[in-house]
């Protein structure tokens, strides 16, 4: 694998579709507020053994290409944005998703776009967007929304909180992201633990777990506004499944953060449904982090 890919690199997946373009775009804009330099990413989409046939050997060169042309519009559409921005491009043979797989151990973030068709083969084939937001081991955005209006604004982003340690890495992911965008962070911690009460019932109970909830999110939030002063952080408290409370608040965000996989706060299980629900579903670009 290319060694062009480094901690401070943002890496794109370049697949000629207008969504990834978008993306490109949107990761051009934050490559350039965070001082890091992009990398574009086409892949020749070949099997990862050794060709053998005439055919196969042959086609190479034209995947290569075809590959090339891509990562050629997309360096032109960014570099009109983003003229600052250092800029390279890197094709590699093999399948897409393990290729930026193999990025993301040594990239800043990963940027896939999240197209249509990869929607629609979730469940039967799995897709790439899915892949790499699943294995990857940088914080990986799966870029979602508007492609006539990509770029970042003046919405705020929002992180979900659960204690989890990917959730403390995407706290992390949303002050910084926050501090270069210069917009707030609306830190959303949601619980709800119904079967609680049904064994133990006491007295105001639902009053006495809001308390500790939002002490809880205190907590988890502690430290990150003395490191990024400039920050403004509104905590929000909700009664509901984490999933359905981010989807609510993305509504008026620009961008949505949540952990690899959350813990359930009585049973430490490990879920991943909040992650992969918001991935599905998110009207704007989702980043999932998780611990390095």
């Amino acid at each position: 694998m290319s060694t062009l890919a480094d901690r401070q690199s943002i890496v794109v997946g370049i697949d000629g579709t207008a969504t990834a373009l978008a993306a490109a775009r949107w990761a051009g804009a934050v490559a350039k507020r965070q001082h890091a330099p992009l990398v574009l990413l086409g892949v020749a989409p070949t099997l990862d053994y050794p060709l053998t046939s005439s055919t196969e050997i042959n086609l190479v060169p034209e995947l290569r290409a075809a590959a090339k042309n891509k990562l050629d519009e997309a360096f032109e559409t960014v570099r009109a944005d983003q003229p600052e921005v250092e800029i390279r491009q890197l094709v590699e043979d093999g399948m897409p998703a393990r290729r930026l797989i193999e990025h993301s151990a040594v990239a800043r973030m990963i940027v896939v776009a999240a197209n249509l068709g990869d929607r629609l083969s979730t469940l039967l084939l799995g897709s790439t967007a899915l892949t790499v937001a699943n294995k990857a081991a940088c914080p990986v955005t799966v870029w979602r929304g508007s492609v006539d209006r990509p770029l970042p604004d003046g919405r705020p982003v929002l992180v979900g909180v659960d204690g989890s340690l990917s959730s403390t890495a995407a706290v992390a992911e949303a002050f910084e992201l926050a501090a270069a965008l210069e917009v707030e962070v609306i830190a959303l911690h949601a619980w709800n633990d119904p079967d609680l009460l049904q064994w133990t019932p006491v007295p105001d109970a639902w009053e006495t777990l809001a308390q500790q909830e939002e002490e809880l999110l205190s907590e988890r939030l502690a430290g990150w506004s003395e490191k990024y002063p400039d920050v403004t952080v509104t905590k929000v408290i909700r009664k509901n499944t984490p999933a359905q409370a981010l989807l609510e608040f993305a509504e008026t965000a620009q961008l949505v953060l949540t952990g690899s996989r959350g813990h359930n706060r009585l049973t430490g299980l490990l879920v991943g449904s909040t992650s992969q629900n918001l991935l599905h579903h998110a009207p704007n670009p989702v980043v999932i982090c998780r611990e390095r």
